[in-house]
């Protein structure tokens, strides 16, 4: 298995795994505040044994399923000779949670996109609050933000930025490591980006 399908496992872990302490993955998603921008998105290098991978989480158009509203966010991944694998997410409110997820849809080249309105059914939880560490200035992708550090339960930390498009995250440490290296509005996310 790619070093890019291991990452894309363990991201959706991150994202979507139930709040279990037991869990490799940390529990359940972050259920930071979105930053909502439209064409909006920010680039992360994931570190694994394997080595560097990239990703990017975009802000996507207002959608609506099952009589219910919400926003797009589009997690890619170029994985190699399969191609760019996409997770688009219909999330309602202003947190990406479980329980607001209204629908995922997962997008691989060459075959039928496939659609799930449960994908998280076991993880509906709400996710447990983290602390804060910390709030400061750093300068992160070669510009100045203001930064928020959380500590979760889980033994991770991430830090936040009302600056970072989509979900706004800067860094995240734990078994699945992450960290901002480019963002910004328009244009290509993948421009400049480090070819697998």
């Amino acid at each position: 298995m790619s070093r890019a399908w291991i990452v894309m496992g363990a991201l959706l872990c991150l994202l979507a795994s139930p709040a279990r302490a037991q869990d490799v993955a940390p529990g359940g998603m972050l259920g930071l505040p979105l930053v909502v921008r439209s064409g909006g998105w920010a680039r992360y290098v994931a570190e694994s044994s394997d080595g560097p991978t990239q990703f990017v989480v975009k802000v996507g158009a207002p959608g609506k399923h099952g009589g219910r509203s919400g926003r797009w966010l589009l997690l890619e991944i170029e994985v190699p000779s399969t191609g760019r694998v996409a997770l688009h997410f219909l999330v309602e409110g202003e947190r990406f949670t479980a329980d607001k997820v209204l629908l995922l849809r997962v997008l691989v080249p060459g075959q039928t996109p496939r659609e799930s309105s449960d994908a998280f059914a076991d993880a509906k939880k709400p996710p447990r609050q983290p602390r804060v560490l910390r709030r400061g200035t750093e300068t992160v992708a070669g510009r100045k933000l203001e930064v928020t550090e959380y500590s979760y339960p889980e033994g991770l930390t991430a830090e936040w930025s009302p600056s970072v498009p989509a979900l706004g995250l800067v860094r995240v440490s734990g078994p699945q490591p992450f960290q901002l290296v480019a963002f910004g509005t328009g244009g290509d996310p993948w421009r400049g980006a480090a070819t697998p």
